[in-house]
């Protein structure tokens, strides 16, 4: 099953240092606006929650979907494997000490991270 993008709650993180909305659903690629960027991740497979791997598509061991203000560089195969201590982080962009609320939607992404 997937969902619409901009009906969804999401929790903002960072991603290779750059902001990005997570949710644990797979989203309808049509329905990300025009100027973000989705990709499925995959979680190890030992099952631990554990994201290991970023791609425009993720069939087996889907952890969620993110969603950025900017494409990701992605090598010739179309994967990019995840550092969990370098690459991925769970506060919001600019870390969690910072007085900025989160973004829960597309629509406060957008207006906070896109053309800034």
């Amino acid at each position: 099953m997937t969902f619409d993008a901009t009906t969804q709650r999401y929790e903002e993180i960072t991603v290779y240092d750059k902001p990005a909305l997570f949710t644990s659903v797979r989203i309808k690629r049509d329905s990300v606006p025009a100027g973000l960027y989705a990709y499925d991740v995959r979680h190890d497979d030992d099952c631990r929650g554990i994201p290991c791997e970023i791609a425009p598509f993720i069939m087996v061991n889907h952890w969620g979907t993110i969603i950025l203000a900017e494409p990701l560089e992605l090598p010739n195969d179309g994967r990019r494997y995840i550092d969990e201590e370098t690459d991925w982080n769970y506060d919001p962009f600019g870390g969690a000490e910072k007085n900025q609320k989160p973004c829960v939607t597309v629509e406060e992404f957008m207006n906070q991270y896109l053309n800034r």
